[in-house]
């Protein structure tokens, strides 16, 4: 087998199993490695009942210090994961991935992300963002317009 090949396949593979992971933090959500779950709870407007319903933990257990329920601390790590996942399409504008939550998409259908994370569909939510980002990225970048015999350089 060629060893270009290999070497290629490889790579894809190694993309392809990291791809539902951001790349870098680029909306300040982690701090010393440790996530920061109130700006993260606050970025994407989930109050502690809402975070109460999405975990099973009574809302007066809900808190985001040291002692935060452990499946609040995974959903809240969940979500800044695909926080910073839009991010990255959005160059790390905070107030743009902040508005890509509040809004309704018609992509999902006429659902904002917000919502469907509040009704519990956060796998299918991390689905969609994945299928866009592969999608975007497989697009064909646009050739110039040009073609056999035609002299592009040329100003008439």
């Amino acid at each position: 087998m060629n060893p270009n090949y290999q070497e290629a396949t490889l790579a894809q593979r190694a993309r392809s199993i990291t791809a539902h992971i951001a790349q870098r933090d680029l909306l300040g959500l982690y701090h010393e490695g440790n996530p920061d779950y109130k700006r993260i709870a606050d970025l994407v407007q989930l109050s502690k009942a809402d975070l109460s319903k999405l975990t099973g933990v009574a809302k007066s257990s809900v808190r985001f210090d040291a002692n935060i329920p452990v499946p609040v601390a995974e959903r809240l790590r969940e979500i800044a994961n695909i926080a910073n996942l839009v991010a990255e399409f959005f160059n790390g504008d905070v107030q743009k991935v902040g508005l890509w939550f509040e809004l309704a998409n018609p992509m999902l259908g006429n659902i904002s992300p917000r919502n469907m994370i509040r009704g519990g569909r956060y796998k299918r939510l991390l689905n969609f963002v994945l299928d866009a980002r592969e999608a975007e990225n497989a697009a064909p970048v646009p050739a110039a317009i040009s073609g056999p015999g035609r002299d592009t350089s040329a100003t008439r």
